[in-house]
């Protein structure tokens, strides 16, 4: 049984309860604001999906009320966010909507405490006291880590359960070194497990099996959230705090920046480890989407083996994908330069002229040309 005295104690105290107000129906949302207000609560309005995932995110309320609306996929698109979101994902909400079809979309998504309209302060108050709960979780949304196309981008890649690939480790141990930490993974975030296609630092029995379940990952929430993870010190975060990795593994601070797939589906995370708390700057963090930018490249010149020949409209956005990969290594040449030697540093550079070659390869009637030059030489 979880004991919820602290947290109720916190809510006793206006002050310190900030209160994100959804009002999504402008004719009644301004007088419950104000009604808040005259309470002694924090109240931070917000208007629109964005602006109220935006706010979650950066004010960190102690708990969201949604205020009644006509628009019914509203209030769904923003619960989505927020339980995709490591930052927003425990958050709890009080729901201001009639309709049992509008409450029961709202549930799934972890919504258990619902006024009817209209709503005073004192209800609102009194909802948030006694029944509005935080929920206990380890891992992201199933709906969301299980979605069609994203399952099926990550299968394209042919990545899942594939061999360790020079290239790819060679990203990850040049991100180490600029970043200066013991842990580096491209992880690959499947239904029920995240798999290591390339890893640095990782301790036995893990380095072995190249896989943990969603108990032990944080990478799942830059899926699910398709958004960078930035974390200082993780024992101190609210939700990952209990991930089973800081407990067992000892994880200090990540950070972690979405890989995708077909251009749009999130797939994974590169991410940094430490295992102390670690204040990550702006450099680490500018080398980190560096790295990931080249791993995205390197992800979709592996995906053309599996795919039907390219079209010209294809290989453009393939093109596109690999020339930031391209820019992205001369960065990350600048900036770990003065730290290589002389056969790290070679076989850097000589990465662009792969990329470039790999990149020819799949322009639209080279493979058919390839066969037949091949057939000749037989």
């Amino acid at each position: 049984m979880v004991d919820d005295t602290a947290a109720l104690s916190s809510l006793d105290m206006a002050e310190a309860c900030p209160l994100l107000l959804v009002d999504l129906d402008d004719a009644t949302g301004k007088s419950l604001a104000e009604s808040c207000r005259a309470a002694d609560w924090n109240v931070i309005a917000a208007e629109s999906i964005d602006q109220a995932f935006a706010q979650a995110k950066a004010e960190r309320p102690q708990v969201v009320v949604i205020h009644r609306t006509q628009q019914p996929g509203d209030p769904v698109a923003l619960l989505k966010k927020m339980r995709g979101s490591a930052h927003t994902a425990l958050m709890p909400v009080v729901a201001v909507i009639a309709g049992d079809a509008a409450r029961h979309a709202l549930k799934i998504w972890g919504v258990e405490t619902f006024l009817d309209p209209p709503a005073v302060a004192d209800r609102v108050v009194e909802a948030v006291r006694l029944h509005a709960p935080v929920p206990v979780t380890l891992t992201a949304p199933s709906a969301l880590l299980e979605e069609p196309s994203r399952l099926k981008a990550l299968a394209r890649t042919g990545l899942l359960d594939s061999p360790p690939d020079e290239l790819f480790d060679h990203v990850a141990q040049l991100a180490a070194h600029l970043l200066d930490v013991p842990v580096v993974l491209l992880s690959l975030v499947d239904r029920n497990r995240q798999f290591f296609k390339t890893q640095v630092g990782v301790p036995e029995p893990i380095a072995t099996a190249r896989e943990t379940p969603l108990t032990h990952s944080f990478c799942q929430w830059v899926v699910s959230s398709d958004d960078e993870l930035v974390v200082s010190d993780v024992r101190r975060h609210a939700l990952l705090g209990h991930n089973l990795a800081t407990r067992d593994l000892g994880v200090g601070a990540y950070a972690g920046v979405p890989l995708h797939a077909d251009g749009v589906e999130p797939i994974g995370s590169f991410c940094a480890i430490d295992m102390k708390p670690h204040a990550w700057d702006e450099r680490e963090l500018r080398a980190l989407r560096d790295a990931a930018r080249v791993v995205n490249g390197l992800i979709a010149l592996r995906q053309t083996a599996h795919l039907p020949p390219l079209t010209i409209e294809d290989w453009q956005a393939l093109a596109a994908v690999v020339g930031h990969a391209m820019q992205s290594v001369a960065k990350l040449h600048l900036a770990g330069h003065p730290k290589m030697a002389p056969d790290e540093e070679h076989r850097w550079l000589s990465l662009t002229a792969d990329l470039g070659r790999q990149l020819s390869e799949c322009a639209p009637g080279e493979r058919a040309a390839s066969r037949a030059r091949g057939s000749r030489s037989a």
